[in-house]
């Protein structure tokens, strides 16, 4: 029976590294003797597998009897529909000074929604 984990996000790879470790019974220890790296890098692996490289990642993945395949997701084919028509405008027209002197419109201070700025470094 052949089991899929999907993996789009780093913090999915963490899970499963470490269920995959322990469905195997090993200890971290155990597992960074048979790759050749320490218990504290795997402990940093499971962490943060997004910034292990690609090398000790591969090991690691033998190890637990798992492979990695890339899968493409089918989209819709942007060759098939026609290109859209272009539409131009005139060179005489000119914008209308309406527009033109109309600021845009800015919620005060209090009522701004703030925005999560992702750590340095992070995905």
């Amino acid at each position: 029976m052949i089991n899929a984990f999907p993996v789009r996000f780093p913090n999915q790879l963490r899970q499963h590294l470490r269920a995959l470790r322990k469905r195997h019974g090993l200890t971290q220890a155990q597992l960074g003797k048979r790759i050749g790296v320490s218990q504290a890098r795997i402990a940093e692996i499971e962490a943060n597998p997004g910034l292990v490289n690609f090398e000790q990642l591969m090991k690691l993945l033998s190890v637990l009897g798992v492979s990695l395949t890339l899968q493409e997701t089918t989209a819709a084919p942007a060759a098939t529909s026609a290109p859209a028509a272009k539409t131009s405008r005139p060179k005489t027209a000119k914008p209308r000074p309406e527009a033109a002197s109309r600021q845009p419109e800015v919620p005060p201070a209090s009522k701004r929604t703030p925005v999560a700025h992702p750590k340095k470094g992070s995905w």
